[in-house]
């Protein structure tokens, strides 16, 4: 049986990820999408800019779809990288900078977490405090 990831547990990991922006005073956007890529709970933090809303959506898509960091594809879309091109295929475009994680669970993708706002360091730093809940 597949895990389903639980509203109880999406409002766990967003108020995780909420006290982390508080903690290291970066605003941002928080997204969690089921094993399907739906929305499951987000959360855009008090003076986040407007573009981290679907920049944070499109993270956890990404780490859900390629079922790894989003960060981990920057290097091969490069012009002459091996999968260059690849952000901009398909309906909904791929992010391939740091902030999405996958929700890995029994070596299943579970869903995805993803965080915009700040530099890369600071969005996985909020991530990973989201994506702590679930395991």
């Amino acid at each position: 049986m597949v895990k389903i990831i639980t509203h109880e547990e999406a409002l766990s990991a967003i108020a995780a990820g909420a006290a982390k922006v508080r903690e290291i005073k970066q605003p941002s956007s928080l997204a969690i999408v089921d094993m399907g890529g739906n929305l499951l709970a987000f959360l855009r933090v008090d003076d986040a800019a407007l573009s981290t809303v679907q920049i944070a959506q499109n993270k956890a898509w990404t780490a859900l779809a390629l079922r790894s960091p989003s960060g981990q594809w920057m290097e091969p879309v490069q012009p002459n990288g091996p999968l260059y091109g690849l952000e901009s295929v398909g309906a909904r475009p791929f992010v391939v900078f740091g902030g999405g994680l996958p929700i890995v669970h029994d070596g299943k993708v579970v869903g995805a977490v993803g965080v915009s706002g700040g530099p890369v360091d600071d969005d996985l730093t909020i991530a990973e405090a989201m994506l702590s809940v679930f395991k």
